[in-house]
């Protein structure tokens, strides 16, 4: 089994450029619930409140109330809005000088908050308002929880279609590697005859194709990851924002994954072949 034919060869090198092709659909598979499960983040820690304060309220309760809901435990940055500042930004934009029309400031002390990404949803931002209202000093608590809600409605109906398409593509990638494993192992199949009628044991006749399937997995999987990895380094060159960071950590996982993924189904689709062609007929070889 050390010297490979020309034909053998061949079977071998299209076997690796199958496997390849397939887990280049499994990580692309991947890599796009990566880029989803991403910006739903990004979009869940991109959740505001506006907070408003009692107008004419005390320096000391209003300094409490800030440092209360600074400290609560679902606010990851809270930014004062200063009555005055914000009153002169306004008279810029709108081109009017209304302060000195009204003879004083129509804005109230506020606050915009930032929540965590994890209390960023329309279940868990009127439990936080709820707490903010509590506050002694605060008016009112804004929010888009309707908007939050319909953005929430669209990804859950985008996810089971996304997650049937990569269940079919998934199962198509498993029986295209299962084929072209096949193809190896169907083009040895008189070895295995041969190492059977001398009395070889099915353990003992497996055990280098497993060892070749394991291989040619591994293989597959390192050439799949250079063909990801291309790909993704010329999204990123494109589209900065649009394309996932190629951290140590992202690179490691996927090298880990892909060539695991190969190594499995390498064995198992092996296995399976072998097993084939040992319960089969002698008549049934040619």
């Amino acid at each position: 089994m050390d010297k490979m034919p020309a034909s053998q060869a061949t079977t071998t090198l299209t076997t690796i450029v199958g496997m390849t092709l397939t887990l280049v659909l499994v990580g692309t598979l991947a890599v796009v619930a990566m880029l989803g499960s991403r910006w739903e983040k990004q979009l869940r820690q991109e959740v505001r409140i506006q907070v408003y304060f009692q107008r004419d309220l005390d320096n000391a309760i209003l300094k409490t109330a800030l440092a209360s809901v600074g400290s609560d435990v679902a606010v990851e940055e809270a930014k004062y809005l200063d009555p005055k500042s914000e009153a002169k930004k306004l008279e810029e934009t709108i081109g009017e000088d209304f302060i000195d029309f009204l003879g004083y400031v129509p804005l109230p002390p506020a606050m915009d908050v930032k929540v965590r990404g994890e209390w960023g949803t329309s279940d868990k931002l009127p439990a936080l308002a709820n707490r903010i209202n509590e506050i002694p000093g605060v008016s009112e608590v804004v929010w888009q929880n309707n908007l939050l809600a319909k953005i929430e409605k669209t990804i859950l109906k985008l996810f089971y279609p996304l997650v049937s398409f990569a269940g079919i593509c998934f199962l198509i990638a498993l029986a295209l590697m299962n084929n072209t494993v096949r193809l190896t192992v169907y083009a040895r199949r008189f070895l295995i005859r041969n190492m059977q009628l001398v009395g070889a044991k099915p353990s003992f006749i497996r055990k280098p194709f497993i060892k070749q399937g394991v291989l040619l997995g591994v293989t597959s999987g390192f050439l799949s990851l250079s063909l990801i990895m291309g790909g993704l380094t010329l999204l990123k060159s494109y589209s900065p924002e649009a394309s996932i960071s190629l951290t140590t950590e992202f690179i490691g996982v996927m090298t880990a994954g892909l060539t695991l993924t190969g190594g499995v189904l390498g064995i198992v689709s092996t296995t399976l072949a072998v097993n084939r062609y040992l319960r089969l007929d002698l008549g049934k070889l040619h």
